[in-house]
């Protein structure tokens, strides 16, 4: 029997932290095909290798992951997002567009056919549950998150929901982390966090004393940018051997 890799030094595990998108969900099909929709409906004809090429500027140079922290309010949530979404605009040449744009394409993230969860992922939440866990949600998202999991069934997997928006910190702030930790009632060394984003998440979480997981599910990460010791998976059901190794330390103690 193969023994599952280690993910620190075996402190008593009690709680899982899950990054949300590409991890738990993404937009369906994707980031850039709902943006191409709220585009469309505004008589605006974009192409999909563009908009993703420009979201991917945006972001890069936006406001996401930065140090210092804002305000965590619902208008400062969607004020910070038109902010980056007006510079994939102007990356695009367009002309800027209307108030009325950006509050349809906020809509449109609300809407639970514009999202895939997953298949592992509603297994692999109970699983955690039933092994007695508390189990986290910490993402760079905006204000609406709990909202948008609950419509998906997925608020219930979750004890809380740490949303940037709501925080007042992005990932990799070490406040997301601590205030996850708040809530969970947790030891640094006793929690994992989950991610896709070797900064954001793997990063982040280790700079706090969290142990890190990556989830990679379409190979974007080459070994090389790995950080040493860090677990690569492809599916959050290969994350279930690595949390039952650690109780498995628990109970030999």
């Amino acid at each position: 029997m193969t023994t599952p890799p280690r993910t620190d030094g075996g402190a008593p595990l009690r709680a899982v932290f899950l990054d949300v998108g590409d991890t738990i969900m993404r937009p369906n099909p994707s980031w850039e095909h709902v943006y191409a929709m709220a585009f469309d409906e505004f008589g605006v004809t974009v192409e999909i290798e563009d908009l993703h090429r420009a979201l991917r500027e945006a972001y890069r140079h936006g406001g996401w992951g930065m140090e210092e922290g804002f305000e965590p309010s619902e208008e400062t949530s969607f004020q910070r997002t038109v902010e980056i979404e007006a510079a994939a605009i102007a990356v695009l040449g367009l002309e800027p567009m209307p108030d009325a744009f950006y509050r349809r394409l906020h809509e449109m993230f609300l809407v639970t056919s514009h999202w895939h969860v997953f298949p592992d992922a509603y297994p692999a939440l109970a699983a955690l549950r039933e092994r007695g866990l508390t189990i986290g949600a910490v993402s760079n998202w905006v204000w609406n998150l709990p909202e948008l999991l609950h419509a998906l069934d997925l608020v219930g997997g979750f004890d809380f929901i740490a949303a940037s928006a709501r925080i007042g910190y992005e990932k990799p702030h070490r406040r997301i982390f601590e205030w996850a930790l708040e809530k969970a009632g947790a030891d640094p060394d006793a929690v994992i966090h989950v991610g896709d984003h070797v900064g954001a998440d793997v990063e982040g979480a280790r700079a706090v004393g969290i142990s890190a997981v990556l989830i990679d599910r379409f190979g974007r990460h080459a070994p090389a940018g790995v950080p040493e010791g860090v677990p690569v998976i492809t599916t959050l059901d290969e994350l279930i051997p690595i949390v039952d190794g650690r109780l498995g330390v628990r109970a030999h103690v």
